[in-house]
């Protein structure tokens, strides 16, 4: 991933959508916006982010953004696991079980992005691309658990097969997803120096659930 972020870094830097005829020079112009929204996957969640943004051509932009977002899944299945206590200097085990109804996740997404802009006016179009990382944490929402209805056994082996299994892990101990974005907007002036923004993001995300996204940000 870090490769594939540096390799379009550099092909940006390079001769891009040649056949513009009108060209601006490289990096005079630099832009920070504040953006704010939903997340849609199972439920809702809220989602804030920060990106500056400068030019590579007349209609090109590269951006860094970085922000929070809150999303959550729905979730319907049952869990079979075990636990251990320990009487005295011996350890024995109990059976578990639970449903789990929902993982709700926080994110912090980190990316590198473009942004073409088809046309310049009071309302200006554009699409988008990102290729970042989500830092998250997880939660998950669970309901009917049941601890020792089986038990206590002395060993592992003595437990019922169904019960030997570890619970189900998202990541397996990683706190970092790969996310690829893809998206459609417009920016509309307000003022010379200042935009709305209206977008739409669908995030790809290799280890948590994808999310669809709608933000309304403030360019200066």
């Amino acid at each position: 991933m870090e490769k594939l972020i540096i390799l379009l870094l550099t092909l940006s830097l390079s001769t891009i959508f040649p056949q513009e005829t009108k060209k601006s020079a490289m990096f005079s112009k630099f832009n920070i916006e504040f953006l704010g929204g939903l997340n849609f996957s199972s439920f809702s969640g809220g989602s804030f982010s920060v990106e500056g943004k400068t030019d590579l051509t007349k209609n090109l932009n590269m951006k860094f953004s970085l922000g929070y977002s809150a999303t959550n899944k729905k979730e319907s299945y049952n869990v079979k696991t075990n636990s251990t206590f320990t009487p005295g200097n011996t350890t024995e085990y109990i059976t578990m079980s639970y449903n789990v109804n929902k993982t709700k996740y926080d994110l912090f997404p980190v990316s590198l992005g473009f942004e073409y802009i088809f046309v310049h006016n009071i309302y200006s179009p554009y699409c988008l691309f990102e290729i970042g990382y989500n830092y998250f944490s997880y939660q998950i929402e669970t309901s009917e658990d049941r601890y020792g209805a089986q038990g206590p056994f002395k060993s592992f082996e003595e437990l019922p097969a169904e019960y030997k299994n570890n619970p189900p892990a998202i990541s397996e101990g990683k706190k970092k997803a790969q996310r690829i974005a893809i998206g459609v907007g417009t920016n509309y002036k307000l003022t010379p120096g200042i935009n709305l923004d209206i977008r739409y993001l669908y995030q790809f995300n290799n280890l948590i659930t994808n999310t669809n996204q709608v933000l309304l940000g403030i360019a200066f």
